[in-house]
């Protein structure tokens, strides 16, 4: 009796595991959403781990998601943007774009950061960095934050009051 209900309980897992799999692509059916953008100024050591301090040279995540606009660079301005369910329900390939007006002589600063492909289920937020280039949060004036497929198809968007 226990091997059939072992295999009855492991059949069941299967399906039900197979269905959260072929549904976690669909962003509109899970309503993925950009709950709260938070903005900061970090340095280096923000994202530094006790294995680097005992000589391991790559950087590793843990359970965060860090998206750059320029790999090579970790300090500069970030964009925490939190989701209101699990990062591992977006598809793969895609981007966040963020607009940013610091001031009226520079006009809409855009960048854009890929969103690396290893996720964790237990992660709901998405560090961008704006790395490629010094922006003074105490003089930034409105900004929007989209994510995007490859395609460039909005899958869910942030603003400002400001940006209105």
């Amino acid at each position: 009796m226990s091997i059939v209900r072992t295999f009855v309980l492991s059949m069941c897992l299967l399906l039900v595991a197979t269905n959260i799999h072929c549904d976690m692509w669909d962003v509109k059916k899970h309503k993925v959403m950009i709950q709260r953008v938070s903005i900061y100024q970090l340095g280096d050591d923000s994202f530094k781990t006790i294995g680097e301090y005992f000589g391991n040279k790559r950087e590793h995540p843990y359970f965060r998601c860090i998206a750059r606009d320029n790999e090579n660079i970790r300090a500069g301005t970030y964009f925490v943007v939190g989701l209101n369910e699990s990062i591992t329900l977006l598809p793969r390939e895609i981007f966040v774009r963020i607009y940013a007006i610091t001031s009226l002589r520079d006009g809409i600063l855009s960048f854009k950061c890929r969103i690396p492909d290893h996720r964790h289920a237990l992660v709901s937020e998405i560090y961008c960095g704006i790395t490629s280039m010094p922006i003074d949060i105490e003089n930034l004036k409105a900004w929007k934050v989209e994510i995007i497929d490859k395609n460039d198809e909005i899958l869910c968007a942030q603003q400002s009051y400001m940006w209105q």
